[in-house]
């Protein structure tokens, strides 16, 4: 990772009007096509999730402003951050689920796979440093119109996306994503670009999961 120098930052102004406040995220949930990634994902036998999991993962990469962090009230970014996932447990209590970023699916697919069967069996609520990831949180029992987090100030500038239940709309199949960042960092317009990396590799789901 590497500091941002403050001075010539642009987003200064906006990051000393936000970082103080209370509540200073910001979340929004919009619907995503993904009618060609389900009927790809079923026709080659992928796990749902961690087949969007790893396009979400790609797409909060692609954009510099999630991958910026505020540490000890300074300003990082990371060349990469990994996701964490929440894993539903047989008791119906769950666990955090520490993975990685990976360029390839292939790769990712087997290493999320892995840490997935590995929380089942020896459930990981561990709170360590988490400054290199980001957060998915899956709720596939339902659909939702917006959506907000427990607030931890230490990780308020940490990304954290929601997945509810997809659902048939006007012949397509469509999913609740919802995203929570820190207004500090990140505006509508990122917000936006995040969903439009992500909409089009659902689109093209022969290209994004490669």
């Amino acid at each position: 990772m590497r500091k941002i120098d403050l001075e010539n930052y642009k987003r200064r102004a906006l990051l000393e009007a936000f970082k103080d406040r209370d509540i200073p995220f910001l979340s929004v949930t919009a619907h995503v096509d993904i009618t060609h990634l389900k009927q790809f994902i079923d026709e080659n036998r992928y796990g749902f999730f961690v087949s969007i999991s790893f396009l979400i993962s790609k797409a909060v990469n692609l954009v510099p402003e999630f991958r910026h962090r505020i540490i000890g009230g300074e300003l990082f970014e990371f060349e990469q951050v990994d996701p964490g996932y929440t894993v539903l447990l047989d008791d119906k209590t769950f666990s955090f689920c520490d993975s990685r970023h990976f360029d390839g699916f292939e790769e990712y697919r087997i290493y999320a796979n892995e840490k997935i069967k590995a929380v089942r069996e020896c459930p990981d609520h561990s709170t360590g440093e988490k400054h290199h990831m980001f957060f998915i949180t899956n709720l596939p029992w339902f659909s939702f119109t917006s959506i907000t987090h427990p607030h931890d100030k230490k990780y308020s500038s940490i990304p954290v996306i929601s997945l509810g239940k997809f659902f048939e709309q006007n012949g397509s199949i469509v999913i609740p994503i919802g995203i929570q960042v820190h207004h500090g960092l990140v505006d509508g317009i990122h917000i936006g670009e995040f969903y439009e990396h992500l909409s089009t590799m659902c689109r093209m789901p022969s290209v994004g999961l490669r």
